[in-house]
């Protein structure tokens, strides 16, 4: 017998570890493909505004703070505080968005049964990481041509916060994805849900100025935590005193928990 298989209690031979996760790993691969290639040859002006759009939010958030008179609370140039702010959030609202793809993609495999919404999903979570890098480096490109700005004190905490944020809104996503398999409308009350979290989630702000029990009410939202995790990491004259990557974890794990969970349910 082949040593990477073995006998299963039916008699049938048994993948192994690494079998398996080249054979999933090829799917996901395929799924990645094939969604690119249809973004660039369908529709390249929508993928566009993938990157289009925040450069439009740093534009409107500037704006904001001109209006009201507002200015870094540290020291920085406010430009660049606001990106230290969206990267992370477009990691996570990007991500969660994606997920609403997956259903959908998924039916338009139903001749290919190895196919699963969970392939799908991976796909989209990894095309949206690599996605909100390629903005950073636009945004920061631009800041740093226009401006003659440019900052990042600490690469590996800076990526693990977007890290955190992009984890955040795949599990986020994934549910509300898993939810909707029952009823379509349940995805677009998720993400109505999220509208409110742009100011919500330390873009304008940062927690260090927050006390008593405003701080305690917006302590509950681990995206907040993930966007100041990488806010430290990208400025140099800042360190955050209440993010916690832990509770970030906890709560994304608790979220991809409560998808496998509600699994069976959409079959009810």
């Amino acid at each position: 017998m082949n040593a990477g298989w073995a006998a299963t209690g039916e008699g049938q031979p048994r993948r192994s570890l690494g079998e398996w996760l080249i054979e999933h790993g090829e799917i996901v691969l395929a799924l990645i493909s094939r969604d690119l290639k249809t973004r660039f040859s369908h529709n390249l002006f929508g993928y566009s505004w993938s990157f289009v759009a925040p450069i439009l939010w740093i534009g409107g958030t500037y704006s904001f703070f001109y209006f009201l008179g507002r200015t870094s609370p540290v020291f920085t140039d406010i430009v660049t505080f606001i990106i230290s702010g969206l990267i992370p959030y477009v990691a996570f609202r990007y991500t969660a968005n994606a997920m609403g793809k997956v259903n959908g993609g998924v039916r338009s495999l139903v001749i290919y049964p190895t196919v699963t919404p969970e392939h799908a999903a991976v796909a989209m979570a990894i095309i949206e990481y690599v996605n909100v890098y390629i903005v950073a480096a636009i945004i920061m490109a631009i800041n740093y041509v226009v401006f003659g700005n440019i900052e990042l004190d600490d690469l590996p905490l800076w990526a693990g916060g977007i890290t955190l944020a992009w984890l955040l809104g795949a599990a986020y996503g994934y549910l509300f994805s898993v939810l909707s398999r029952r009823d379509v409308t349940i995805f677009q009350l998720g993400i109505i849900l999220l509208r409110p979290s742009y100011f919500f989630s330390a873009v304008f702000f940062i927690p260090n100025e927050i006390r008593g029990p405003v701080l305690d009410v917006l302590g509950w939202n681990p995206l907040m935590h993930a966007v100041d995790i990488s806010r430290d990491g990208m400025l140099f004259h800042y360190q955050s005193h209440i993010s916690d990557a832990l509770y970030v974890v906890v709560s994304i794990v608790l979220l991809f928990g409560a998808a496998i969970a509600a699994r069976p349910w959409r079959s009810a």
